[in-house]
C-alpha cells in the first residue's frame, strides 16, 4: 500500500451521500434564496422576453434597413411600443377617471339627473322589466334612488376604484416590461446563444429544436390571442367611441379583457347594442349593431389562421395550452401553458414514433 492510500485510509471517512445531500440542500436553498429575490420581477421579465420573441422578425428587417444599427433598431421599436400601448392605455384610463369624478361632481351639485326610459325597455328580454323599475325610479330622485341602494352600490364602487388601481399599475408593469424588451432585442444575439446553450443543457442534442418550437409558439399565440384581441378591441372601441356611447373607457378595456380570456366581446357588443337602440336614431342603431356584429365575429376566422401558421404542433394543442396556461397562470399562462403542452406532444410522438436511429440504437 502506498504512503498516499495509508494517509487516506487513517483520516476519518465522510459518508458520500452525506456529503452530496449537504450539497444538494445548499444548492437548493441558493435556487430558493434566488427565486424569492427575482420573485417580484418574474411577471415583467417573463412580458419582456414573449414581447421581444414576438417582435424579433420585426426587428431584424428593421435593423437591415438602417444598415445593421441594432440599437438604433430596438430603440424604435420601444418608443413605437410605448406610443401605441402605454399611450392609449393611460388615455383610456385617465378618461374614464375624468368621466367618473364630472359625474360624482355633477351628483354632489344636484345637477346630475337621468332621463326617463323609453318604454320599449320594458319589453327587453328577462331583465326589462326589472331595467325599467330602477331606471324610472332614478329618473324621478337619483339621490333618493342612490340613497335606496347604496349597499348594493358601495361593492360596485370599490370594485371600480380597485380596477383603477390595478389598471394603472398594471399600466406601470407593462412599460417596465417594454422597456426591457427592448434591451434584450438590442443584445438578441447574446440573448439567443445563452437561450440556445440553456436548452442545450436541459435536454441534450434536441434542446435547440425544442427551443425554436418554443420561439414560434410564443408568436403564434401573442399574434394568435393577443394580437386579434387588440385588434378586436380597437375596432370595436372605434364604433363605441364614434357612437358616443358613455363611458367608452370601462367597455374597451371589459372588450380586451374578455377577448383575452377567449370568451370575445360579445357579452359587451350585445349590451352597447340594446343601448343604442333604445338612445340613438335607428340609422345610428343598425350601423353600430352591424360593426359590432362584424367586429364580435372577426376571430372566428383571424385566430386558426395566424395560431396555426408555421406551428410546429397541432393548432388544437397550441389553443388547449393557452387556454389551459391561462385558467392555471393568468395571462402569462396564455405563453408557459402553449409551450409546455407543446413540448410534451413533441416529447410524446417521438416516444410513440421512434425513427430508425432509435430503433437501430
Amino acid at each position: 500500500m502506498s504512503s498516499k492510500d495509508q494517509s487516506t485510509s487513517q483520516r476519518p471517512g465522510i459518508d458520500p451521500v452525506f456529503h452530496y445531500a449537504i450539497q444538494l440542500l445548499a444548492l437548493a436553498l441558493l435556487l430558493v434564496w434566488c427565486f424569492y429575490i427575482i420573485q417580484p420581477f418574474i411577471s415583467i421579465l417573463v412580458w419582456a422576453a414573449v414581447l421581444s420573441t414576438t417582435l424579433f422578425p420585426l426587428h431584424e428587417t428593421l435593423k437591415r434597413k438602417l444598415n445593421n444599427r441594432n440599437a438604433l433598431s430596438a430603440a424604435i421599436i420601444t418608443f413605437l411600443l410605448m406610443l401605441v400601448i402605454i399611450g392609449p392605455s393611460v388615455w383610456i384610463l385617465t378618461a374614464t377617471a375624468g368621466e367618473f369624478k364630472e359625474l360624482v361632481d355633477e351628483f354632489r351639485a344636484g345637477e346630475l339627473h337621468v332621463p326617463p326610459p323609453p318604454e320599449k325597455v320594458a319589453s327587453w328580454p328577462i331583465v326589462g322589466n326589472k331595467v325599467y323599475g330602477l331606471w324610472t325610479e332614478a329618473s324621478s330622485s337619483l339621490s333618493a334612488t342612490v340613497s335606496n341602494h347604496q349597499e348594493e352600490l358601495r361593492p360596485v364602487l370599490l370594485k371600480f376604484f380597485g380596477l383603477i388601481k390595478s389598471a394603472a399599475t398594471g399600466i406601470l408593469f407593462f412599460a417596465a416590461s417594454i422597456i426591457i424588451s427592448g434591451v434584450l432585442l438590442a443584445y438578441s444575439k447574446e440573448s439567443g446563444a445563452a437561450l440556445r446553450k440553456v436548452a442545450t443543457a436541459l435536454a441534450g442534442k434536441n434542446g435547440e429544436k425544442m427551443a425554436e418550437n418554443a420561439e414560434i409558439t410564443v408568436r403564434n399565440v401573442a399574434k394568435g390571442i393577443l394580437g386579434v384581441a387588440l385588434l378586436q378591441t380597437i375596432l370595436a372601441g372605434f364604433g363605441i367611441v364614434l357612437a358616443g356611447i358613455p363611458f367608452a373607457g370601462i367597455w374597451i378595456a371589459l372588450c380586451l379583457i374578455l377577448a383575452i380570456i377567449q370568451v370575445g366581446i360579445l357579452p359587451i357588443s350585445l349590451g352597447v347594442i340594446i343601448y343604442i337602440w333604445g338612445a340613438a336614431d335607428t340609422t345610428t342603431a343598425i350601423l353600430l349593431t352591424i360593426w359590432m356584429l362584424i367586429v364580435g365575429a372577426s376571430d372566428n376566422i383571424l385566430k386558426p389562421i395566424v395560431m396555426g401558421k408555421g406551428a410546429p404542433v397541432p393548432m388544437l394543442v397550441i389553443f388547449i395550452g393557452a387556454i389551459g396556461g391561462f385558467i392555471l397562470s393568468g395571462i402569462i399562462g396564455l405563453f408557459t401553458g402553449a409551450i409546455v403542452l407543446s413540448l410534451g406532444y413533441n416529447l410524446a410522438t417521438k416516444w410513440m414514433n421512434p425513427t430508425n436511429e432509435t430503433r437501430s440504437a
